[in-house]
């Protein structure tokens, strides 16, 4: 009699994920100490930026000194780099003096843009990149496969803030249908469902660009395994006994596809807060992408190293998580 298919890991696998666990937290602080280090590398600092100004005074060396510590800036890099360290570590995200609030509220403002962002993102190009790769890979060569693949290679070789400023240059200028940046309108509406539906206009340009800096990739993944699978003997036999249509597609490929598109996922979560750096600066959206890019010319350290520790620390215990998902599913049997 055959053995019941469990779901679950084993010793060796969930070893290997503790492994995992542990070099990403690694990671993570060799990032938290990356970022301290290189924005100090940069020309100016905070206090420049804050005394390039058209109501800057002459300050004698004193209050110079002064103004450097309260910001943080005293001390040697060595000394800078520890209170970064020592702060970050103990949950404590800094002040923004440029901004004139605590980094963590800052952050705590932008992080649900960036994430509804994402979150719109990924059904678009799962369902895109799955749907389309599973078609042109079920009959490889064949001409749907050729006009497929010769589109998305041809998609592929655009960069993605190229194709963001394309869809604004389209949807929101030459034919304006949708809003040009930002995330609600001036003047938003009060009503719950007005409300949404305004801040889901403002999201979709730049959701579909994200979108589509994945879906060439899901594409491909797909394709190249659906192909793979169409050479198999029990897609094959399938096709025999006349199984085609949506239960060709759901059982004998969606499925069998499952563990690909999950680990694929855990790179995409990376690339998709990368991308969202590009994409909220072109539609002046108000998500951590812009907030990250403002402190960069700012030289705003705190609210730089904030963001990177909460990007960071997301992206690498989700991919940590579709990683432990995508061994589960291989081992369903």
């Amino acid at each position: 009699m055959r053995p019941k298919a469990g779901i679950g890991i084993s010793r060796g696998k969930a070893a290997a994920l503790l492994r995992g666990l542990l070099q990403r937290l690694a990671v993570f602080v060799f990032l938290l100490v990356l970022m301290s280090v290189l924005p100090r590398l940069l020309p100016g600092d905070a206090l420049d930026v804050l005394m390039d100004s058209d109501v800057q005074r002459d300050l004698q060396e004193s209050e110079r000194s002064a103004l450097r510590d309260q910001l943080g800036l005293g001390g040697t890099l060595i000394e800078q780099v520890g209170r970064d360290l020592m702060r970050l570590l103990r949950g404590d995200f800094g002040y923004s003096h440029l901004h004139g609030a605590p980094v963590s509220r800052l952050l705590a403002d932008a992080l649900p843009w960036t994430a509804l962002l994402i979150a719109l993102a990924t059904p678009i190009f799962l369902g895109v990149g799955v749907i389309f790769g599973i078609e042109a890979g079920r009959r490889p060569g064949a001409r749907l496969d050729r006009i497929i693949t010769t589109a998305m290679s041809l998609l592929a070789s655009v960069p993605p803030f190229v194709t963001a400023m394309a869809l604004l240059l389209c949807f929101a200028i030459l034919w304006p249908i949708l809003p040009t940046g930002g995330a609600e309108p001036l003047f938003p509406a009060e009503a719950p469902w007005p409300h949404a539906r305004e801040v889901a206009r403002h999201a979709l340009l730049p959701a579909c660009a994200l979108a589509l800096h994945e879906v060439v990739r899901y594409f491909f993944v797909v394709r190249g395994e659906a192909a793979g699978l169409s050479r198999r003997a029990f897609v094959i036999n399938a096709r025999s006994r006349g199984i085609s249509g949506w239960r060709e597609r759901r059982d004998y490929y969606g499925r069998n596809l499952l563990p690909v598109i999950c680990a694929r996922l855990s790179q995409s979560v990376a690339t998709l807060f990368t991308a969202s750096l590009f994409v909220e600066v072109i539609f002046s959206y108000p998500g951590v992408g812009s907030l990250t890019y403002q402190a960069v010319l700012d030289r705003d350290y705190a609210l730089l190293q904030g963001a990177i520790a909460v990007l960071a620390a997301l992206v690498l215990s989700l991919n940590w998580v579709f990683d432990a998902l995508t061994d589960i599913l291989a081992h369903r049997g």
